[in-house]
């Protein structure tokens, strides 16, 4: 749809049309106890997803040590990030013709069960298929809580709920590790599996006592299934390409990305023709949203990247411990934190595309800040220091115009697949950006080491294993390592740039509600009982 003109056509449905629906008050639903309630119990499932992307990482030597199979250890990491990556927009879609209550509970509880299973896993193999049911539970959970979130707030309600659930996400990735080597050392590495289902689980019964959605099927157009079949196998081409590639031929790489070129071009072809595609292409023709996906991407890949490479650089450069390495990337979930809650206050006040664009430019100014820590190695703990600070402040603004500018612009009936739309966009561009980033690294090292080994590079990571090489091995790998980071840096820093042209596409002028969004107060939440009318 386009504007308001839009709105009143689909305010008026055909007979044909897919069913709308509006928020209405149910019988018992609605007071602002419930609505409280409802939001712990999303903030739950969305602190549970986002501390299992962490939590495993410390578990895994132990994890390879009794179950052997370090040579597909990677999958374990890769079959999760796949799993929920391509089912995201789907979910999306399912969320808007089915309900979202429904399809949250059901994406909880095979998160539950996936999780459940992989901590009762006997062997590597057994494992990664569990981690991959554990995935397509996850799919369902980031996409789902911010459209609920959406459904259930008014614009600059839902600025600040949504900060503090970005603030929820920031805190839950810090503790992730620090909770998995403590489960793993003093219980077992199967609690770091079992830990997250006592909380899903208290979240699904809260969602399914509290939430009254009521959803009225009418005959609608089947679900483009050939879309989605063409999109998963498509994105699961490109994802293995760029992740858990460990061994494979240039030969193999280049016949993934080919099969995904030629099904998502065949994607593409099919949502054009779909009279319900999973992911509608019209969304793409509106500028504000097409910058919105776009910056998504790129918000999602510098933040998988710059974890990636500045904990390479704080080890293989300064010679720091893993404990260095992941305190060097606390400032940036912390300023993230305290700056969507500022956002939450000037979003409304100063519209999507302000707020993105001074977003944004935090970003691009802590990427270079970055570059000189690189060039700089005796000021780099500093100039870390001050760059992620200020990278975090930046996206915190920089998210939240997003995904608020998305879901304002449409309507309640697109909301789900809109806002997939934007979670899957910034999943695959974590995966494609870092997998990009990899490449060039392993480019530049073989350029500048091309005498060394990948295991004597190696041993330059790790100070227990620096006495496998002479001094002036290690000294020639880590001002190789440091002038090939301080490259990918430069990139990331061009990276954060386009960004910035990304946010500037935006909906400018001061956000306001659509005029046919529901009009939601604290007194008067009537909310969660969506019945679809004529």
């Amino acid at each position: 749809m386009e504007g308001e003109a839009g709105s009143a056509e689909e305010s008026a449905p055909s007979q044909d049309a897919e069913p709308i629906a509006s928020p209405e008050a149910g019988p018992g639903a609605g007071s602002a106890s419930d609505r409280r309630i409802i939001t712990v119990a999303l903030m739950l499932g969305m602190a549970v997803a986002a501390m299992e992307q962490t939590v495993v990482s410390p578990a895994m030597p132990t994890i390879i040590a009794r179950l052997q199979g370090v040579e597909i250890y990677a999958l374990v990491f890769s079959a999760y990030l796949l799993a929920s990556t391509v089912t995201t927009p789907l979910y999306g879609k399912l969320a808007d013709r089915h309900g979202r209550k429904r399809v949250l509970l059901f994406g909880l509880g095979l998160f539950g069960l996936g999780s459940i299973l992989s901590g009762f896993s006997r062997s590597m193999p057994e494992l990664i298929a569990m981690r991959t049911v554990q995935g397509l539970g996850a799919g369902a959970v980031a996409p789902i809580v911010l459209t609920i979130l959406g459904d259930l707030y008014t614009l600059e309600e839902r600025a600040r709920v949504q900060g503090l659930f970005s603030g929820v996400w920031g805190v839950s990735s810090i503790a992730g590790p620090a909770l998995g080597g403590a489960l793993t050392d003093h219980l077992s590495w199967r609690w770091v599996f079992f830990v997250s289902v006592p909380f899903g689980l208290v979240a699904m019964l809260i969602l399914a006592l509290r939430v009254r959605e009521t959803v009225a099927e009418r005959e609608s157009q089947p679900l483009d299934w050939r879309g989605a079949a063409l999109l998963t196998g498509g994105t699961s081409a490109l994802l293995l390409a760029v992740v858990g590639g460990e061994g494979r031929s240039w030969e193999g790489e280049a016949g993934l990305l080919a099969l995904a070129v030629v099904l998502l071009a065949l994607f593409f072809r099919q949502e054009r023709r779909a009279a319900d595609p999973v992911l509608p292409l019209d969304l793409l023709a509106q500028p504000s949203l097409a910058a919105s996906i776009a910056g998504s991407f790129l918000i999602g890949g510098l933040l998988i990247a710059i974890d990636t490479y500045v904990h390479l650089f704080v080890q293989g450069v300064r010679g720091g411990s893993a404990t260095s390495a992941g305190r060097a990337i606390m400032p940036l979930f912390a300023s993230w934190s305290i700056s969507v809650f500022i956002a939450a206050k000037v979003v409304p006040r100063w519209g999507f595309r302000r707020t993105a664009v001074i977003g944004s430019s935090f970003i691009a100014g802590g990427s270079l800040v970055l570059v000189v820590g690189a060039i700089l190695p005796e000021w780099s703990r500093l100039a870390f220091l001050i760059g992620m600070g200020v990278i975090g402040f930046g996206m915190g603004p920089t998210s939240l115009s997003y995904i608020l500018g998305v879901q304002n612009a449409v309507p309640w009936e697109r909301r789900g697949a809109a806002t997939g739309s934007v979670i899957f966009s910034r999943m695959i561009g974590g995966a494609v950006i870092v997998g990009l980033l990899g490449a060039a690294l392993g480019h530049l090292l073989a350029w500048r080491l091309g005498g060394l080994s990948g295991v004597e590079i190696a041993a330059a990571l790790r100070p227990e294993t620096h006495d496998r090489l002479a001094p002036d091995q290690l000294l020639a790998v880590r001002s190789a390592l440091g002038r090939s980071l301080r490259d990918v840096f430069l990139l990331v820093t061009g990276l954060a740039a386009i960004g910035v042209c990304c946010a500037w596409r935006l909906a400018g002028g001061r956000a306001v509600d659509r005029p046919d969004a529901p009009a939601v107060s604290a007194k008067d939440s009537d909310l969660l009982a969506a019945t679809a009318e004529t």
